[in-house]
């Protein structure tokens, strides 16, 4: 990357590829031991200062009713109004508050994750992956994202009991993505804002 003078305000605007980038979740399931899925369609940007990653702002949105857990039948219950409910709340949206950067190209990145109608704080683990110039001469990184968020506290309730104790359904979703950004423009920080950057606050109740 190329880095811009410190302190003149100036960064890097870096958009996510969606053709090389995957966003993943699993959950335990006591019947098939684990539910693994994925959501098509997705995207974001990142307003980065290569003198200072903490200011870095964030914004990523997923499309929910994308979601693909390779079961038709499973998919078209999770979208409907007993969970995820993707007529009523078609997008989530997480927005970074803090970026805190830690050796060896990692860093926890907590931010506001809007889902089901629900705001609440989450903390990624970051973990920077590669950079290159593709064959346009753009500079291109790849990062891998993980974190857990509890389901419940995002209003999302369904389960069911069994007769013989426990649920069905785990309540910690695990995440799991590879992202490749590709740089696009410069950008000011004094006056640019990743879109999306005006999501509503909530308590900082963890996820």
């Amino acid at each position: 990357m190329h880095a811009q003078g410190k302190g003149n305000g100036r960064g890097e605007r870096w958009e996510i590829d969606p053709e090389h980038s995957e966003l993943r979740f699993s959950l335990r399931h006591i019947v098939v031991s684990t539910i693994e899925g994925r959501f098509q369609s997705w995207g974001g940007e990142m307003l980065f200062d290569p003198d200072d990653v903490s200011r870095a702002r964030i914004h990523v949105w997923v499309d929910v009713a994308s979601i693909d857990t390779d079961s038709a039948e499973r998919d078209a219950h999770v979208r409907s109004a007993e969970f995820l409910d993707t007529d009523r709340f078609p997008r989530a949206q997480f927005v970074a508050t803090d970026v805190a950067p830690r050796a060896g190209g990692q860093a926890t990145v907590t931010g506001r994750l809007q889902l089901h109608g629900t705001t609440r704080y989450v903390d990624l683990q970051v973990v920077s992956d590669r950079a290159w110039l593709d064959d346009l001469g753009r500079p291109r990184a790849t990062y891998v994202v993980t974190g857990r968020i509890d389901r419940q506290v995002f209003g999302l309730h369904w389960n069911q009991d069994l007769d013989v104790g426990g649920i069905v359904v785990s309540d910690k979703v695990a995440i799991d993505a590879r992202v490749e950004v590709v740089r696009t423009t410069h950008a000011d920080f004094a006056r640019a804002e990743p879109a999306g950057a005006e999501a509503a606050a909530s308590d900082r109740a963890p996820a």
